[in-house]
């Protein structure tokens, strides 16, 4: 196993052999000299792309704070967009979301960023993310496997008492639930 202090005086010293090291110092500022925008640059770099409503979601940010940190990134170079997402059908108008992409990201990541986009505006899926992260909580704390009965997701989805119909929601538990390596038990 490598040690990540040796990994990044590694990168330092790459980095600085290729470039100026006044250059990078100004970029390294740039990112790193706010709390969020090093939180978005992160989060750009493990997933790709990302939009700022996602953003927001995601990393608990005010709407002003992702917005200033993607302008910070991308005053700097670091990220440019990708995507123009088209108006939804019934809206009211406003900007059209943009996703936001590092300079390498792959066209499944920005797909992937346009996805949980949409996801990230549903009522249902807010929900069962609720309800999914609920139960992982609940999971960490007993220590217990990753596993879990669909009933059990049943049970936590009637316990909040949502206007939108139980299987629905929990359906959409399940799925998240899976993608975050729990296994579910029908």
């Amino acid at each position: 196993m490598s040690d990540p202090v040796s990994d990044i005086i590694q990168a330092f010293k790459a980095l600085f052999k290729q470039h100026e090291s006044d250059t990078i110092l100004s970029k390294l500022r740039s990112i790193f000299g706010s709390d969020a925008t090093s939180e978005v640059f992160t989060y750009l770099c493990l997933h790709g792309a990302s939009t700022a409503w996602v953003i927001q979601c995601r990393l608990e940010m005010t709407e002003p704070t992702a917005y200033r940190s993607l302008k910070q990134l991308r005053s700097i170079g670091v990220i440019a967009s990708a995507l123009k997402i088209s108006h939804v059908k019934q809206s009211k108008g406003g900007p059209r979301p943009t996703v936001w992409a590092i300079e390498d990201a792959s066209p499944d990541e920005v797909a992937e960023a346009l996805r949980c986009h949409y996801q990230m505006l549903s009522p249902k899926y807010k929900m069962a993310e609720k309800v999914a992260q609920t139960i992982l909580d609940k999971i960490h704390e007993t220590g217990r496997p990753l596993e879990i009965n669909y009933s059990d997701i049943m049970d936590q989805v009637k316990e909040l008492k949502s206007s939108f119909t139980t299987p629905d929601i929990a359906d959409l538990a399940t799925q998240y639930l899976h993608e975050k390596g729990i296994k579910i038990w029908r």
